[in-house]
């Protein structure tokens, strides 16, 4: 490949990467070709290093070559690293996932909604239902698979 090429290529690369992962316009994106060896025939393989500043880097290898590389192998690493930070925190994700849905949840219906009992806006037992259906909701949405299988099981239940 011509030096113009990879020049290229390098380029389009990081406008994909870029618009992909939705970084910053300065993100500096540099990817090279290597051999890989270790396997019953040798192939090339594309190491993609992505800097957020001086100090934050993260380095990805792509098993194709740089210029038979299209986007949507770019949407494919992102799709693989978003399941490989979940799989990193199960716990915490879903935990913070599930806080964050239930406090939106709840601030949501309490906005717009009045205490049930009372019908005064402000009421504590208002605020404490608000709580109890943004947690439900919260929930549905953490697990909403598992939810719509229970109430198709209970609905249509076999006899």
């Amino acid at each position: 490949m011509t030096e113009e090429t990879t020049s290229n290529t390098n380029q389009q690369l990081r406008r994909w990467i870029v618009e992909a992962f939705n970084l910053p316009k300065g993100t500096a994106v540099t990817a090279s070709e290597r051999e890989r060896n270790g396997e019953q025939c040798p192939s090339i393989v594309t190491d993609v290093t992505v800097r957020l500043g001086k100090n934050h880097a993260h380095k990805y290898t792509i098993p194709k070559p740089l210029g038979n590389m299209t986007y949507e192998d770019i949407k494919l690493l992102r799709t693989t690293i978003e399941a490989h930070v979940v799989k990193k925190h199960p716990i915490l994700g879903r935990l913070f996932h599930f806080f964050g849905c239930w406090f939106a949840c709840s601030v949501l219906y309490a906005m717009s909604a009045v205490c049930p009992f009372c019908g005064q806006v402000g009421c504590p037992v208002g605020a404490g239902s608000a709580g109890l259906v943004g947690g439900f909701f919260a929930l549905c949405m953490q697990n909403w698979k598992a939810f719509v299988k229970f109430i198709y099981s209970k609905l249509f239940r076999r006899s």
